[in-house]
């Protein structure tokens, strides 16, 4: 998770910027965002790096209660490998995924600060996820001979990896001004494999932007 590292850094950068144009945050106005996230994901015991891109539009449920029904479109993306020598003898593997998800969350919108430009949206709910890609390519090499292969995980002799998942997650974003900054987790409800698995335990963190 080295990319984390870089998060303070970014934010110190942005943030004195984007706090000398000052958005008034309405309680209850409906919003878009669109999110750019780092991704850590357990899948089946291997860990992978990756990112996620989205959008979310939060619809108003109320004209006094500032609480919003979360919704939009996803896209993930995550990778591994692993490398290994035995004397002249060279093997790495790789993993690469891809996913599309909707989230259904219910989110609050808490609004403070002397100008209301400043707020913390905690949301929980459920997501819907189409896993697209996965795929495993193994490399060897003998004494300057190579081979390369491929398989999927969606293969049964391979795993049996589902297309189809549904799960939870819970988080917290906190936006200034238009500049939003937020984290969350959550798992699936079954194991990502016929065979077993796990239930996939992700977390994101990462910065967006509101209009």
């Amino acid at each position: 998770m080295r990319l984390l590292s870089f998060l303070p850094g970014i934010l110190t950068l942005l943030v004195p910027a984007i706090a000398n144009a000052e958005t008034v945050i309405t309680p209850t106005e409906s919003y878009n965002r669109i999110t750019a996230m780092y991704q850590y994901r357990d899948l089946a015991g291997d860990g992978t790096n990756g990112f996620e891109l989205g959008y979310i539009h939060g619809f108003s449920l109320s004209s006094t209660t500032p609480v919003f029904f979360q919704t939009g479109v996803k896209f993930d993306m995550g990778f591994d490998s692993e490398s290994t020598s035995i004397q002249n003898l060279n093997v790495s593997a790789s993993l690469s995924t891809m996913s599309f998800s909707v989230p259904l969350d219910i989110s609050y919108k808490l609004v403070f600060g002397d100008n209301n430009n400043v707020a913390f949206i905690p949301f929980a709910g459920l997501n819907l996820k189409v896993n697209a890609l996965a795929d495993i390519t193994a490399k060897a090499s003998y004494n300057g001979t190579s081979e390369s292969a491929t398989v999927s995980m969606f293969d049964s002799e391979n795993g049996g990896m589902k297309r189809f998942q549904a799960g939870w997650h819970i988080g917290l974003g906190f936006q200034v001004n238009r500049f939003y900054a937020g984290a969350d987790f959550g798992t699936d409800f079954i194991k990502i494999m016929d065979n077993g698995g796990n239930a996939t335990p992700t977390l994101h963190i990462g910065v967006g932007y509101t209009f």
